[in-house]
């Protein structure tokens, strides 16, 4: 997650691991249901993150995140909803000029729900969103859970830095940048990355996200990337 005038998060690297989930306001549970089955984790070696399928090509996923949940060299865990867990060599993501978006490519011959897109060009204030991601409770013994929570937007604002477009007063935790922001019909609209005041003299702490349509119009523009070799699973241990 990235934080403007609020102290970083520090995490610990930890196991692949499952946990329950929790929800600040309780999603509908269709929508829950979406977001667990398109959303994976994403472990570095001393971070947390979350990513979302986006689109499948034969055996080969896009995951969509933040760039700067992957931005470490080296490799990476990718937890997917079935309790599997690939590596992903750093080498293999594509990060997007100019915004704060990275793709990486899973090859696998199991079959992963991908997410229905939806046109964040028409979003509006007022309007209702849903994110999640994978985030740490507990101050001693800190857990891996998949955290939801439902909000409102209140701005959208072209103006904010790498893409972030799109302001919302969802309750945020660390570890959810690259969870996907879900419109009420369940389509992803956008990837949560941005913890900020709402304004320079402001007390308010509000989330920002990327619209999906900055990622389609920079695929547009994109043969098919290259896939990575098929990827074997393991499987997570699960507390």
């Amino acid at each position: 997650m990235i934080y403007t005038r609020f102290t970083p998060a520090v995490f610990l690297g930890l196991a692949c691991l499952f946990f329950s989930v929790k929800a600040a306001k309780a999603f509908p549970q269709a929508i829950e249901k979406i977001a667990q089955d398109i959303t994976v984790r994403l472990e570095g070696r001393s971070s947390v993150g979350t990513g979302v399928f986006v689109e499948r090509q034969g055996k080969t996923y896009y995951i969509l995140t933040n760039a700067h949940v992957v931005q470490q060299p080296g490799s990476y865990l990718v937890a997917t909803p079935d309790r599997k867990c690939y590596s992903i060599v750093s080498s293999t993501i594509n990060k997007i000029a100019g915004l704060d978006l990275a793709v990486i490519p899973l090859t696998s011959a199991l079959s992963y729900r991908v997410a229905q897109l939806g046109n964040s060009d028409k979003l509006t204030p007022g309007q209702n969103v849903y994110v999640s991601g994978w985030t740490y409770v507990g101050d001693v013994l800190r857990s891996l859970v998949f955290f939801g929570s439902q909000g409102e937007i209140t701005e959208i604002n072209s103006k904010l830095s790498q893409g972030y477009s799109i302001t919302y007063n969802n309750l945020i935790r660390a570890g959810m940048s690259g969870g996907g922001i879900l419109d009420e019909q369940g389509r992803l609209v956008g990837i949560n990355g941005l913890v900020r005041y709402a304004a320079s003299n402001s007390d308010t702490i509000v989330a920002s996200g990327i619209g999906i349509n900055q990622f389609l119009r920079w695929r547009s523009t994109l043969k098919k990337p290259l896939s990575p070799p098929l990827t074997q699973p393991l499987s997570c241990p699960r507390k």
